[in-house]
């Protein structure tokens, strides 16, 4: 972009100055024209796959994240402010932070089966895993909390920690059945147990048991023994499932670069300066604080940082 020299500068500070309603009519139309461009930019038909956003930041993710081959996946729905659409957000943990790689539109109106919605979502995510060598965990709360799903993730190879309801009914390996809150009002003592919890039609799955005393209540906690093997969505202003599809992609991607970019700058030496104690900040808030607040003398490395991890994942993209 041209910088403007003096004179323009000052004609252009005189006729603001004279005319005021042309200053805030030249305002208004800058304004109307930059939210035009990013409208057309969220329509683009790249983004309106949230798929593509996946197939990419996954084999660049996992390998930091996973361990002994176990790649842990954080699952949950969201709503959108505009209240009429939910996301269904599935992200990896990492130093305290929840990195966004997957997600799922639907409008409320009308809403599909919600089971059969999330049994699509893990299984084609929990294939995504897979072919890249690993073996997905999902974390899931007490929403996910059914034995038919549990039954199909064992089906797929793929692992799960969920945590159960209170009237969740249990069946012992001797036989004996009851409902966790009434057995387990309180767990003094963490303690693990196998059980198969009955599901619908009499139907249930074997899994393992984990039971702990929470702060305010117990945690009951559902596994799949593989031996070996939540977002600030709600502060956006899109009034449509296309404009918030691409928001929701861009928004995820941005997440992920300030990410890897606090884990380039994470051993600089100059951190000290920025912030105390930058050892005990998650990388996304250290990615965030390069940008938003580094010193002056220090923005031509934070911007050589940045323009080589582009490039890099521009490279991996292309391969």
């Amino acid at each position: 972009m041209s910088t403007l020299n003096p004179l323009h500068q000052i004609i252009t500070a005189w006729v603001h100055n004279a005319f005021p309603s042309l200053r805030k009519t030249f305002r208004a139309n800058l304004a109307q024209s930059r939210l035009n461009r990013l409208w057309r930019f969220l329509h683009h038909p790249a983004l309106q796959n949230p798929w593509t956003l996946t197939a990419h930041l996954l084999p660049l993710l996992a390998p930091r994240v996973a361990q002994k081959g176990l790649l842990p996946l954080l699952v949950d729905w969201t709503h959108g402010e505009d209240g009429e659409h939910k996301v269904l957000v599935a992200a990896l943990p990492l130093r305290g932070r929840a990195l966004p790689l997957a997600f799922a539109l639907h409008p409320l109106s009308p809403f599909p089966s919600q089971n059969r919605v999330e049994e699509a979502f893990l299984h084609r995510l929990g294939r995504e895993v897979q072919a890249l060598g690993y073996t997905p965990l999902f974390l899931l709360d007490r929403g996910f909390d059914r034995a038919s799903l549990m039954r199909r993730l064992q089906e797929w190879g793929m692992g799960f920690l969920i945590r159960l309801r209170r009237n969740r009914g249990v069946e012992t390996e001797t036989g004996e059945r009851f409902l966790l809150g009434e057995r387990y009002p309180e767990v003094p003592e963490p303690q693990g147990l196998r059980a198969r919890l009955v599901g619908s039609r009499g139907r249930g799955v074997e899994v393992g048991l984990w039971l702990f005393q929470g702060r305010r209540e117990p945690w009951y906690l559902a596994f799949r023994d593989l031996k070996g093997g939540g977002l600030g969505l709600d502060r956006h202003r899109m009034r449509t499932g296309v404009s918030l599809g691409g928001w929701l992609w861009l928004v995820f991607l941005a997440m992920v670069v300030w990410v890897l970019l606090g884990a380039v700058l994470g051993g600089a030496e100059w951190w000290p300066q920025v912030v105390a104690y930058p050892e005990r900040q998650s990388l996304f808030r250290l990615g965030w604080m390069a940008l938003a607040q580094g010193p002056p003398r220090l923005r031509d490395e934070v911007a050589r940082a940045l323009r080589e991890l582009l490039q890099g994942l521009l490279q991996r993209g292309g391969n």
